[in-house]
């Protein structure tokens, strides 16, 4: 089925939006679309042609106390790699900071992290 509908970008509320861009641009070797980047906007382009991963200023912005239900994640990204050797390297070497995995997920093929700003992703092995 057709449709004239497509994914525009995938936002994310976050204090500071260049310095959270600069973050996932590390971690998945994105660059900052300029021409569509500003002091509140800032925009990460897929270089494969998919939608832009964005941050957006909240300046009332909390983070995600995840596994604590205090203030759940609204949304998590999900990064696929190689290994989760090499998925755990990336991570770090941009500014993760590992998670507790899920007692009941201990042997599964994903890793979970905090970005700088406290929201969770999760690096995925393809392996």
């Amino acid at each position: 089925m057709s449709t004239s509908l497509r994914l525009a970008a995938f936002a994310i509320d976050c204090p500071d939006p260049r310095a959270l861009a600069g973050f996932y641009g590390r971690l998945l070797g994105w660059e900052i679309d300029e021409r569509a980047s500003g002091d509140e906007w800032v925009e990460l382009a897929d270089p494969a042609g998919g939608a832009p991963l964005a941050f957006q200023l909240d300046p009332g912005y909390q983070p995600p106390t995840w596994p604590d239900r205090a203030r759940p994640q609204m949304m998590h990204l999900d990064v696929r790699v190689r290994t989760l050797d090499e998925g755990h390297e990336r991570a770090i070497a941009a500014g993760a900071v590992p998670l507790p995995q899920p007692e009941d997920r201990l042997d599964a093929k994903f890793r979970v992290y905090a970005d700088p700003d406290g929201h969770p992703f999760c690096v995925c092995a393809c392996e």
